[in-house]
């Protein structure tokens, strides 16, 4: 009967202990995925970081290209109407020179 009792016992500690163990096997599992869902929150806050940075700096890109061709245009028509003067210039020189005996 002493067997039997000690059996059983044993067999319980065995089914408690295995309780125990599955227990935090589940609490583990449970963690690990609050752990990834975290982390995925955290990459998808980040991603949208990024994104948001990269528009910023998409559109002073944009800004910073735009005034570099109003400028490139603005010395453009500089040069021509420096070209434009010069000529002038230069045939008022040779219609003086021309007048002249």
């Amino acid at each position: 009967m002493r067997r039997f009792i000690g059996a059983g016992i044993t067999v319980l500690g065995l089914v408690a202990g295995l309780g125990c163990s599955r227990g935090d096997q589940d609490r583990a599992r449970r963690e690990g995925i609050e752990a990834q869902e975290k982390a995925q929150r955290q990459l998808d806050i980040a991603r949208e970081k990024l994104r948001q940075d990269l528009k910023r700096a998409d559109a002073q890109t944009r800004q910073d290209l735009d005034k570099a061709r109003d400028q490139l245009n603005h010395a453009l028509n500089q040069s021509e109407r420096d070209a434009v003067r010069a000529k002038e210039k230069l045939r008022q020189r040779e219609d003086q020179d021309d007048s002249r005996p």
